[in-house]
């Protein structure tokens, strides 16, 4: 039996009547859980070349810009988060501010990606450990051993609870920004040729505006992954001011970590090679860590692994916490909102998500390929973040114009989202014109899926006489208010 707030020991967590742990992270741990499912060195390590070849010397502006962009989905999304710390999130916030259909759709795209990503994310990791420990050191165990490992532990780590969860995060994570900045330090103090250069930070050397632009379309789906500090909102320890503090500071820490640790990689390869960093059919981050850490590439290996197991631990997290979340209210079956009662975890939510992302992991990567399954997916979620973005956009308008008009703000809840909205568009376009080879071509048709998926689920459950109460209860906050 759970323990209530008026029978709880003073050192001893609360729950609430939503069944989640209250009062189980801090500021902290809350960011490490944005910080984790951004994946900091999978997201610069597998990013350098493609800007470098598409913005040359000028490949650390493009992250720069993607920050500015990201800085303006945040701000609206901020102050929803400082009204609204729901486990589920995007449900919440879209219910609140537009009405409960538009919610349910949009909660429905964040917890379908959210729970297939970690699939992609494993077979991706397992096929770096595949090809980098059998070419190197002859250890041949093939991919899908260690995705299966990897969804394992991001299972037990879910079922044990988010405290688990989140110093598995806090560990790693500081792990692999400490090898990332390391090695970009290195490389600024063992410079390629050219030597150290600040060219990459002068607007006048960017020579090909459409280049740039695409980089910046990669880049702002780098940082992806700062919204996830709402999912852990109710267990968090006072959510309405730590969750908005952790969406903002992951964003600047890591727009911070991608500026520096482009531009140190650039300065180690050598600004005047930089068409062969941009070609270069290993992971810069390998070449470079062999020369300036003297062959020890091993390190890069584990953070880059390490940074894969975190941006799937946050992922099953931010899923579960969301499918919980809907659940809760009715929107979804209540089977979802049923939590363990040692660990205080949605169980049933877990134990779904995880069945899902090992299915589609082996069933679909198998056939495809760990690299054409991370490609399409990854593309996939391009296309599903978009409108729940947009749609974020729209309800902060509309959230606090007729809820809160005394903290109605022009940039925050008029500007930022206009700009926001406008630079996805653009992505949006530039995703699909011209149309990607095949399996990535795939991507567009998959999110159209999933939300055929969701308005099946809408129209033929939720939307059916006498099963329209969730409607309510969607934008409420019974739990935290």
């Amino acid at each position: 039996m759970s323990i209530s707030q008026s029978e709880a020991r003073p050192d001893e967590v609360s729950t609430t009547q939503s069944g989640l742990r209250t009062g189980s992270i801090g500021l902290g741990g809350t960011l490490m859980q944005s910080i984790a499912q951004i994946s900091p060195t999978l997201g610069i390590f597998y990013t350098i070349a493609f800007t470098t070849g598409q913005a040359g010397v000028s490949a650390p502006l493009t992250y720069l810009a993607a920050f500015a962009v990201c800085m303006a989905i945040a701000v609206p999304m901020r102050g929803l988060a400082r009204h609204l710390p729901s486990a589920g999130g995007f449900y919440t916030y879209v219910s609140a501010g537009i009405g409960p259909k538009a919610g349910f759709i949009t909660g429905w795209l964040y917890a379908v990606m959210v729970t297939i990503v970690p699939a992609a994310l494993a077979a991706f990791t397992g096929a770096i450990l595949q090809d980098e420990l059998g070419g190197k050191y002859g250890i041949l165990v093939p991919w899908w051993v260690y995705a299966v490992v990897i969804l394992a532990i991001c299972f037990a780590c879910a079922y044990r609870g988010i405290v688990i969860s989140i110093k598995f995060l806090v560990v790693m994570t500081i792990f692999e920004m400490a090898v990332g900045l390391g090695l970009a330090i290195a490389g600024i103090v063992n410079p390629g040729p050219g030597g150290v250069s600040l060219e990459g930070f002068n607007p006048a050397n960017i020579e090909n505006g459409s280049g740039f632009f695409l980089a910046i379309v990669l880049s702002i789906f780098a940082f992806t992954g700062f919204e996830s500090a709402a999912a852990v909102g109710e267990e968090s320890r006072d959510p309405k001011r730590i969750v908005p503090k952790a969406i903002i500071g992951s964003l600047v820490l890591i727009g911070l970590f991608y500026v520096f640790t482009a531009w140190g990689l650039q300065v180690g390869w050598g600004v005047d090679d930089l068409d062969a960093l941009a070609s270069s059919p290993t992971a810069p981050a390998f070449v470079l860590a062999d020369r300036v850490f003297d062959g020890a590439s091993l390190i890069i290996l584990i953070a880059l692994v390490n940074s894969g197991l975190g941006v799937c631990i946050a992922c099953t997290t931010s899923a579960t916490r969301t499918i919980y979340g809907i659940a809760r209210t009715g929107a979804l079956p209540s089977v979802f909102a049923r939590v363990q009662r040692t660990h205080r975890t949605p169980v049933v939510a877990v134990f779904a998500q995880s069945a899902i992302a090992m299915i589609v992991c082996l069933a679909i990567g198998l056939p495809l390929g760990p690299y054409n399954l991370f490609n399409m997916l990854g593309t996939t979620g391009t296309f599903v973040y978009i409108p729940i973005f947009v749609l974020m956009n729209i309800a902060a308008f509309q959230f606090f114009r007729r809820k809160h008009p005394d903290e109605f703000n022009i940039w925050a809840y008029v500007v930022a989202p206009i700009v926001s909205t406008a630079a996805l568009g653009l992505i949006a376009w530039n995703s699909l014109v011209p149309l990607p080879a095949f399996p990535v071509l795939l991507a567009p048709f998959i999110a159209l899926f999933y939300l055929a998926l969701g308005l099946v689920v809408l129209i033929g459950r939720n939307l059916r006489p006498g099963k329209r109460a969730w409607m309510s209860r969607a934008g409420e906050l019974p739990e935290v208010d």
